[in-house]
């Protein structure tokens, strides 16, 4: 029989894979507490969470939300971190890949995005996408372009009948 205390963590792992639209799993292991309190503040402000538990209790909590492929199951497999991503599924792998590159911590096993099983090398993939906020503005960018010359072509035509009123207003002057 479960200790209630493993209970109430399964509980609320299962809410944390329910809400995040990214898990990363990553080792952790040498990581200093001064550098792990550094990144799980770095994710807080990118709207996701560093979480340590044991890997039995999320592969439960993976299982239920079907999430655990074979993949997933190997890669839970001695001391891992799991950050959750609740806003923005890039930002958080983003921000874990830049902070890995500095210290090379923690190592990036793998991650689930958008209910799918992503290897290492495909979140380092993931990492190197633009943000959401700059893929928004190419198409703001992209679709303001047309536009803008559409408004200078009506634009240059409104000038060039000023401009021949105006010539036509100086050549009459200049006749009388």
């Amino acid at each position: 029989m479960p200790n209630n205390k493993n209970v109430a963590l399964l509980e609320e792992l299962k809410k944390k894979v329910s809400l995040a639209k990214s898990m990363v799993f990553a080792d952790y292991h040498g990581l200093k507490s001064n550098q792990a309190n550094d990144l799980r503040q770095k994710m807080k402000e990118v709207g996701g969470e560093m979480s340590i538990s044991k890997n039995s209790l999320l592969k439960i909590a993976l299982k239920e939300k079907n999430l655990l492929s074979k993949e997933a199951n190997e890669v839970l497999d001695g001391p891992v971190a799991t950050f959750f991503a609740y806003d923005d599924a890039i930002a958080a792998i983003k921000l874990l890949a830049d902070f890995a590159k500095k210290i090379t911590l923690p190592k990036i096993r793998g991650a689930v995005v958008d209910g799918l099983f992503a290897n290492a090398s495909k979140v380092e993939i993931l990492s190197q996408l633009p943000s959401r906020d700059q893929l928004i503005a190419k198409v703001v960018g992209g679709l303001k372009s047309p536009l803008t010359g559409f408004v200078n072509v009506i634009g240059g035509t409104r000038r060039n009948l000023v401009y021949v009123l105006s010539a036509i207003a100086d050549k009459k002057k200049n006749q009388n």
